[in-house]
């Protein structure tokens, strides 16, 4: 299975390799997945009257280090395509392929945006994205982002060589974190073979980042809460790791 998915979110480019490298070792059924909770009620953005961010450098600069990571996990170095939300095979519907893909991508009319990424043991990674919009533009970007993922919570895609892809979006306890945040997960099953990406989409003032962490198996949600907490902290300017 060759480059199932990277048009279909940085969340899913490093663990392309787990399902290439499980697919070419079993090819066993695996039993049928419970179905996702659904979505929870859509957060509504804060108010903001800071000044924006308009340096990407200065964005790139605010987004989580490998020192905030637990052990063992690798920044990967930067693709450029990745900001664009370049995607190499279509969905149905097609619009589904923004989810997941830098909210810059998702929601054009950004002042800045910027993106990072990490892999780590047994096929798992970390992929941080973030867009600062004008302070009268973030409501409707919080909104659209979300509004998108309510229209896709069941699609369907092909990798680069016609293998069918299934993606389910479902809720997640919701953070409290930021000025406002949403949570949900995407189950993407391809050839029997399963990744689980756990994501937090959380405001601070005028900047909306996306935390997205997957693994071969379901993501424990304090890894997901800490990872996004350690990142509103480094928006807010605080000290610490």
């Amino acid at each position: 299975m060759d480059g199932v998915s990277r048009g279909f979110g940085l969340v899913l480019v490093a663990a392309t390799t787990a399902l290439v490298a499980a697919c070419g070792s079993s090819k066993s059924a695996a039993p049928a997945a419970p179905d996702l909770p659904p979505l929870g009620p859509a957060a509504t953005a804060a108010p903001v009257t800071a000044v924006p961010i308009t340096d990407a450098d200065r964005l790139h600069d605010q987004l989580l280090t490998s020192t905030n990571l637990p052990p063992n996990f690798t920044m990967l170095p930067t693709r450029s395509d990745a900001l664009a939300g370049a995607q190499d095979s279509p969905t149905d519907p097609a619009e589904c392929a923004k989810v997941l893909t830098p909210l810059g991508a998702q929601r054009p009319g950004s002042l800045a945006k910027a993106s990072i990424q990490y892999s780590g043991p047994n096929f798992s990674s970390v992929d941080i994205d973030a867009a600062s919009y004008s302070n009268d533009a973030v409501a409707s970007a919080f909104s659209d982002v979300q509004a998108t993922l309510r229209r896709c919570t069941h699609y369907s895609g092909t990798d680069a060589t016609d293998i069918a892809v299934d993606y389910r979006v479902g809720g997640l306890t919701q953070l409290q974190a930021g000025d406002a945040a949403t949570a949900f997960q995407v189950r993407t099953t391809s050839d029997g073979v399963t990744l689980h990406s756990s994501v937090a989409i959380v405001q601070v003032g005028s900047t909306l980042v996306q935390v997205a962490v997957t693994a071969p198996e379901p993501v424990e949600a304090g890894v997901l809460s800490d990872l996004t907490a350690a990142q509103v902290r480094r928006l807010q300017g605080v000290p610490g790791p």
